[in-house]
């Protein structure tokens, strides 16, 4: 067991990048336990949070991106106070390094590629895309302190009442968004796949207010037919809709944060993946998961860290070239 610590957390990223933060506050509680952890994420992230019900997370803090430079001297103010003994900067950007060095942290460690990593305490060297998965290269942000052991992510969300009148672990969810385009199966393909699955398999459509019409799409698909479908996309705040993924028998997820959420619930996950590459470090975490994408070797893929708006070459073989038939395995 290593000595306590007050810990800060800086991961104000996208809500996949929060979720994958889980584990180094899972490292922490796992090796210092008397240790107390607060998160700073971004705002509309916070609410994922109440799904750690472990009380070493003593507080999330949140910085508003919509009202940058104020969000911004609140928190080095507040933060300030709180006289940390360590700042774990996971953030590799201007902004969250100069909080980290602002607020009078003990000892900061964070990556090198922060512009500000000179004046860490400690800077760590970024590995990308040779296939060590994001929550170890986090972890190697506090190896000094508690060592190499990875944890995975975790999120235990509150029980509610299931929508339609499901029952755990008898249902498929299927999310077919993300914020990128080209991270995105071809709905075409998820109506192919949900066409393969037995009549009986209950189907839960699941995805952000801002995807309605992916879902309606494949919803649409159905309407007159035996299967049994039902479209929940948008319907349901974060939590709940983390509850959903967590109670289903298996997910259908893009490279996106429903895949993260499935492996912070560790429910059996397949994951799609277009544009982007596993050996970025992205992949999914469950006991059970498969990982499906094209069996072609594309010139143009990975055509960014990033998924993009569109396929830059107008084709986007990288997600209609996938067959659905691998999905079911």
């Amino acid at each position: 067991m290593s000595e306590s610590s007050k810990v800060l957390i800086i991961q104000t990223a996208f809500l996949g990048d929060v979720i994958l933060s889980t584990s180094l506050i899972e490292k922490i509680r796992n090796e210092s336990p008397e240790s107390e952890v607060h998160l700073l994420v971004r705002k509309g992230n916070e609410s994922i949070l109440m799904a750690y019900d472990f009380p070493i997370l003593k507080k999330v803090w949140v910085y508003d991106k919509q009202e940058k430079w104020k969000s911004w001297l609140d928190l080095r103010k507040k933060l300030s106070s709180e006289k940390f003994d360590r700042v774990v900067l996971v953030q590799r950007f201007f902004g969250m390094g100069l909080l980290s060095i602002c607020i009078g942290a003990k000892y900061i460690v964070g990556f090198d590629k922060n512009p500000l990593s000179l004046l860490f305490s400690k800077k760590v060297k970024h590995h990308f895309g040779n296939g060590d998965h994001e929550i170890k290269r986090n972890t190697n942000l506090l190896w000094d302190w508690l060592g190499e052991k990875v944890y995975k992510p975790y999120l235990n969300p509150p029980v509610i009442d299931l929508p339609n009148g499901l029952m755990p672990k008898n249902y498929l969810c299927i999310s077919p968004g993300s914020v990128w385009e080209t991270k995105r199966l071809p709905i075409q393909k998820w109506i192919e796949l949900i066409q393969l699955l037995p009549i009986s398999e209950s189907i839960v459509l699941m995805g952000a207010p801002n995807e309605k019409d992916l879902s309606n799409e494949i919803f649409t698909a159905f309407e007159g037919t035996n299967r049994p479908i039902y479209n929940e996309t948008g319907k349901h705040p974060l939590l709940a809709s983390t509850y959903i993924f967590q109670q289903s028998k298996k997910s259908f997820v893009n490279d996106s944060g429903p895949m993260h959420i499935c492996s912070a619930v560790n429910v059996p996950t397949v994951a799609i993946f277009c544009s982007t590459i596993p050996a970025f470090g992205f992949g999914p975490l469950a006991d059970e998961s498969l990982i499906v994408e094209t069996s072609k070797s594309l010139a143009c893929r990975p055509c960014g860290d990033h998924g993009k708006i569109h396929c830059p070459l107008g084709h986007f073989k990288c997600g209609n070239e996938i067959d659905v038939k691998g999905m079911l395995l």
